[in-house]
């Protein structure tokens, strides 16, 4: 998972299983020496005193270990009030977008994360009682992008072992026995009635889980291999298209992710999509009768007519907007260093150079990018998303699609022609704002002269949908 020049930034809890990963790395890094380490917390704000407990205890444990810390506080529960979603998926969101812009900010490619072993079976049993295809089965890897789980094949029984053996202090979080949540009601009722049949039900579900991974990967392989094929030519911002002929000839179980696929590029992502709409829209294919459509959830519609079946959101009209000014947009040079207003109503960007040695702190400011100069050089210039456009994102080794990088990132799709792309002299993506720098441009013990980037005005343009130009 590690190698020689990594940066690791540790995301700590403050419970049992972040502390282990934790020890490990530093104990680790104590004997090679050979990677840099740091730690991250999020104060979800969302237990009161033992929330800011859990924060204090991690600045010290930072403190004692001598590492850099990165430590934000969020009220996770207004913020999931406010966008009308649950305070899980809030939370998840959060945490994630805050580990993002912090590995940006200072520098590094890795992030490590504490799941272990009983995390994963407890999730495919909660896929299993909520019902689930492959994709829900499959197990968590142990490394994906710039994610990485040093705990993946480690049990809690072996965790709970080693706090012993090395006197470890962590923090207790009583919400663990709350069974009001699913999880928690899973650990502590569930999985103890099924060892009753199996005393080792986890290890099964976790190898079965595996199992499943390898299919699944296949099956989406295929899917990879044929999706520009069901496309239509027409597709653009707030639509996708399938033409209906193509999915009718298909194997069911690859008609049913061509659709995925499809509903995944429109939506931008597949939050509250089930096997339900999925099966509704095949029924369109398979027996059309004059225009059908149905609504989905994120207010997307599927449409069938003639030999088309198309997804749309409700605002494509805005989007179009959009789309039409954005291909209009050439790129414009960055000045290097100083102030460029790149056209775009109220977004403008300050370059600045500094030397390394006079950096002694990343802010993880979402609009704020660390480079490293000799690798950007200065031919710097700002422009918008092209179809067929590809970067390596930080902590990945090879590149990856654009648009497949937006879907991860969960960002809705009549906004992703408005982000921001910064790129070389050769058109090389070099930060995606507010998102992610390219792996190759990141920087490394070997940086001499660090580049920095901020930019200012397009978070307000892009969510208000103002015009370009």
């Amino acid at each position: 998972m590690i190698f020689p020049g990594d940066r690791i930034l540790a995301a700590v809890s403050g419970g049992p299983d972040s502390v282990v990963m934790l020890h490990l790395l530093n104990k680790l890094k104590s004997e090679s020496s050979d990677f840099f380490l740091a730690i991250a917390h999020l104060n979800h704000l969302s237990r009161g005193e033992d929330s800011n407990r859990d924060a204090d205890f991690v600045a010290q444990l930072c403190k004692k270990m001598s590492l850099e810390n990165f430590i934000e506080e969020i009220d996770v529960a207004t913020l999931s009030h406010n966008m009308n979603t649950s305070y899980q998926e809030a939370a998840r969101d959060v945490r994630y977008s805050f580990l993002n812009r912090t590995l940006s900010g200072w520098g590094g490619n890795i992030i490590a994360l504490g799941h272990n072993a009983d995390d994963q079976a407890e999730t495919m049993l909660i896929n299993i009682l909520r019902g689930s295809g492959l994709l829900g089965l499959a197990g968590t890897p142990a490394k994906k992008d710039h994610f990485i789980r040093p705990l993946h094949n480690c049990f809690r029984n072996e965790i709970e072992d080693y706090i012993k053996i090395h006197n470890l202090d962590f923090c207790y979080d009583v919400t663990n026995h709350k069974k009001n949540y699913l999880r928690n009601r899973i650990r502590l009722e569930l999985i103890p009635f099924l060892e009753s049949y199996n005393p080792k039900i986890k290890s099964s579900l976790i190898e079965t889980s595996r199992l499943l991974t390898d299919d699944e990967d296949y099956l989406q392989e295929q899917v990879d291999k044929i999706i520009s094929q069901a496309e239509g030519n027409a597709q653009k911002l707030g639509f996708s298209k399938l033409k209906v002929d193509f999915p009718k000839k298909q194997h069911p179980a690859l008609q049913k992710r061509l659709i995925r696929q499809a509903i995944l590029f429109a939506k931008g992502n597949l939050r509250s999509i089930s096997s339900r709409h999925i099966s509704n829209i095949l029924r369109f294919i398979n027996f059309p009768v004059g225009k059908r459509e149905i609504h989905l959830p994120g207010s997307l519609t599927a449409i069938c007519a003639g030999r088309k079946l198309s997804f749309c959101k409700t605002d494509h009209n805005k989007s179009d907007m959009i789309n039409d000014t954005v291909n209009k947009f050439s790129p414009i040079d960055i000045n290097v260093p100083g102030w460029t207003n790149i056209g775009v109503r109220g977004l403008r960007f300050n370059a600045k150079l500094i030397s390394i040695d006079n950096t002694t702190d990343y802010f993880t400011n979402p609009n704020l990018a660390y480079l490293d100069y000799e690798k950007t050089g200065s031919q710097i210039k700002v422009r918008f998303f092209r179809p067929g456009d590809r970067f390596v994102p930080l902590g990945m080794k090879g590149n990856k699609k654009l648009k497949s990088f937006f879907i991860d990132e969960k960002i809705p799709q009549n906004e992703r022609m408005s982000v921001p792309l910064l790129i070389s002299k050769d058109d090389d993506i070099i930060w995606v704002y507010e998102k992610r720098i390219g792996e190759n441009y990141r920087i490394t013990d070997k940086t001499r002269k660090v580049l920095v980037l901020e930019g200012s005005g397009a978070k307000d343009h892009i969510q208000n949908n103002l015009a370009l130009g």
